[in-house]
């Protein structure tokens, strides 16, 4: 959120005659490198990105993201505009709405390409009542809220359990210079493989062991973004490597 400047809390005295156009943000987009997703996106989203573990700013609790570059400020999935995935994830698809704030409340960018007061879908009628297109949005939040806060669970028990610890992504450039991305956590299979037969048996009921492995098998498509990475930078990386620390 905090690339968002011009995030506001939605409500209809405000926000009466705005109007939306088709998305995704591809501003916003361009500048984001992940985005927190939802329990059950996870079998999909790994599907084309690495899903990793990141420490909130503010609360310093560990979320569950989809990763989309390596550097701040850049995603390596938007080529020439366009999204080069299978999935988006429900956050994205939903800009410029986003949850904000502890309570996780339906707030607007206002400053999004996507809003606008003249073209586009109303939110509004001319009576004031809620169209259906501002229904649509305010269903697929309430899924996404409810969605996050179970990934957030999952994330707990994880926690709880000492399966998280760092990821250590090095990559080395054609010019023989090389640079590591530090910020990333991942599951352990080593501390998994050791957990109590009661804790396998816990979280499979919980409907998190299948998670775990889809979580961990994505790191695969770090390489994804290595690929996709040669598309936007002159500096190649010729080797990537991604190694946890502290098993």
């Amino acid at each position: 959120m905090k690339n968002l400047t011009s995030l506001s809390l939605f409500n209809a005295d405000r926000h009466r005659d705005v109007r939306i156009m088709p998305g995704p943000d591809i501003a916003l987009g361009s500048r984001l490198n992940h985005v927190q997703i939802g329990l059950s996106e996870t079998g999909v989203a790994a599907s084309d990105y690495p899903l990793v573990f990141m420490k909130d700013v503010d609360s310093g609790a560990f979320r569950l993201v989809g990763l989309f570059g390596l550097q701040p400020g850049s995603n390596c999935f938007l080529i020439n505009d366009q999204w080069q995935a299978t999935y988006l994830p429900l956050a994205v698809v939903g800009w410029p709405f986003h949850l904000g704030g502890p309570d996780q409340l339906l707030c607007i960018d206002e400053g999004s390409d996507l809003v606008s007061t003249d073209t586009g879908s109303a939110l509004y009628t001319g009576g004031g009542n809620e169209t259906a297109e501002l229904l649509r949005i305010r269903s697929m939040f309430e899924y996404l809220r409810s969605d996050v806060d179970s990934a957030n669970d999952f994330t707990t028990a994880l926690v709880d359990l000492n399966l998280l610890r760092p990821i250590h992504v090095t990559l080395e450039f054609t010019d023989g210079e090389s640079e590591l991305i530090e910020g990333l956590y991942s599951i352990s299979p080593l501390r998994l493989s050791a957990l109590e037969d009661t804790d396998i048996l816990d979280m499979y009921r919980r409907g998190f062991l299948d998670k775990i492995h889809i979580i961990m098998n994505s790191l695969g498509q770090m390489n994804r973004i290595q690929q996709l990475s040669h598309i936007h930078f002159d500096r190649k990386i010729v080797r990537l490597t991604t190694e946890m620390t502290s098993q």
